[in-house]
């Protein structure tokens, strides 16, 4: 970006200001962007996905509410020149930790019987987006999961339709949001076949419990978002907490983004499994929570090989050549947020251990793991509170 933007960049930001509240920058604001990002040499635009609000909670964050341009957006620029050209805002006012960071696809696909140049997202909202790259225009939209925190998109304007209960900060009553703050699609990057023209997403059907944290202060360290946590992490109604173990899931979903529609789809019983690499070949590979590395047709999802890669693959795998042979790699190892969840949410693939690795693949290879040693299904019992006479102050 040059050093003195020009007008252009200038009436842009002004106009995302007016959008805002409060005194917002004490807080950050959040929309940073991160992952998500797209070049067009014949257009010379470069597109940028845009984070979450930060704190989630839009009451603390813009208290008199607003659109809050430019959380949650795609914004093309001129990388000629550094200035700000189109935007496009998927979730106005985002308050759920829906970013826009997810990848960028950019593909030219016959819509309405004309050949468009479009732009490609599946971000965490659960929504997949179409978009006009040369001006961004909005083509069309529709979820690719289940999908409450919205009743649907405009067809005209590409605002989602939103549920008015879930605004949890504005009712004062707790929110069971889907997707969940770990949204619909993750940074677990997403792949196309061009032939089949399917777009291939390594989806995650799974809710969150938004509370709205009351007196709500910033602190110096920690988790600043202005929900509360606490509750979240450990709800104290068993059902709750059972509804939730038992809708969540996780999919490979081939989606047509000419009809808005899955042509087919893979279920998974947990969430968080790998990033997708579709080839020329009419191949798709994904690793998988669970601890396997599949390789399915791009045509029909039929799985065609799977290897046990004895630990969980969050990770996309990448392809390559060596003279006239070809690889297929993947790092292997299992962590990131489910890792993290609480309790048994957590091994809803089932019990997965980190074995931190390099797996590459070849036709006739003959390589072997070493033996498995046995997984522990049991979570680890929480830390034990320090009693106060132990504690000596320093």
């Amino acid at each position: 970006v040059p050093d003195q933007p020009g007008k252009n960049s200038e009436d842009h930001l002004r106009r995302a200001e007016a959008t805002w509240t409060g005194e917002w920058w004490k807080l950050g604001g959040g929309g940073t962007v991160w992952d998500a990002m797209a070049y067009d040499p014949e257009l010379d635009l470069h597109y940028i996905g845009v984070g979450n609000g930060s704190p989630w909670n839009q009451a603390y964050r813009s208290p008199g509410g607003g659109d809050n341009l430019y959380l949650s957006s795609i914004v093309a620029i001129r990388a000629s020149t550094g200035e700000y050209v189109w935007h496009f805002q998927e979730t106005p006012g985002e308050t759920w930790d829906f970013t826009a960071s997810q990848h960028i696809i950019l593909a030219d696909l016959e819509i309405g019987g004309k050949v468009r140049k479009v732009l490609m997202q599946a971000p965490k909202n659960g929504f997949f987006y179409v978009i006009d790259r040369t001006n961004g225009q909005f083509i069309s939209a529709r979820n690719f999961v289940p999908v409450n925190w919205a009743k649907g998109v405009d067809p005209k304007t590409g605002r989602p339709i939103e549920n008015p209960e879930a605004r949890y900060y504005k009712t004062g009553k707790p929110f069971i949001g889907t997707p969940g703050a770990s949204g619909a699609h993750s940074w677990h990057p997403m792949a196309f076949d061009p032939k089949q023209k399917l777009v291939f997403i390594p989806a995650q059907i799974a809710s969150f419990p938004y509370i709205a944290a009351k007196d709500w202060k910033p602190a110096a360290q920690g988790f600043n978002v202005g929900t509360d946590f606490a509750a979240v992490a450990m709800p104290a109604d068993k059902a709750v907490r059972a509804a939730a173990m038992a809708a969540t899931r996780g999919q490979l979903i081939a989606w047509d983004p000419v009809t808005q529609q899955a042509r087919w789809h893979i279920d998974y019983p947990g969430p968080n499994n790998g990033g997708l690499l579709a080839t020329a070949g009419g191949l798709l590979f994904q690793g998988t929570a669970r601890g396997d590395f599949n390789a399915y047709s791009s045509r029909d999802g039929k799985k065609l090989w799977s290897f046990p890669a004895q630990t969980g693959i969050v990770a996309p795998p990448v392809t390559f050549a060596v003279g006239k042979d070809q690889y297929v790699a993947v790092l292997a190892g299992w962590g990131g947020i489910w890792a993290l969840a609480p309790g048994l949410l957590a091994q809803k693939s089932g019990p997965a251990r980190n074995a931190s690795r390099l797996l590459v693949f070849r036709l006739g290879g003959t390589a072997k793991l070493p033996v498995e040693p046995p997984v522990d299904p049991t979570p680890p019992d929480p830390p034990r509170a320090t009693a106060p006479a132990s504690v000596v102050a320093e």
